[in-house]
Parts: C-alpha cells; structure tokens; sequence
C-alpha cells in the first residue's frame, strides 16, 4: 500500500503537515501500544501479519 505524497491534502483534515512516526518507533520490541484518550484505554497493536489493529 502506498500512502499520499506529502501535501497531496489526502487524509489531512489540517492546513500543516501531519506529524509522522515510524510504527516501530511506537510498538517497541512489544509489538503494542497503549493509548489514553478521553478517559479512554487504546490498545494499538502489530498482527502476525504485520498489520496494525486499534481496540478501545
């Protein structure tokens, strides 16, 4: 899968560029990270086949 070319406006809701991270930057050697968001607890998550999956 592809993503936009910077500044393409695709999936981009504001006017400067969006803040990007490397997902194993995020998920660690663990493979998950955990989220707290309006009182909320999110689980992001790498699968087996190396995609990522968000629980609430």
């Amino acid at each position: 899968m592809q993503l936009p070319a910077k500044g393409t406006g695709q999936g981009d809701t504001s006017a400067s560029t969006p803040h990007e991270v490397n997902s194993k930057e995020l998920l660690g050697n663990s493979g998950q990270l955990v989220i707290h968001h309006e009182q909320r607890r999110y689980v992001l998550r790498r699968t087996k086949n190396g995609k990522l999956i968000l629980n609430a």
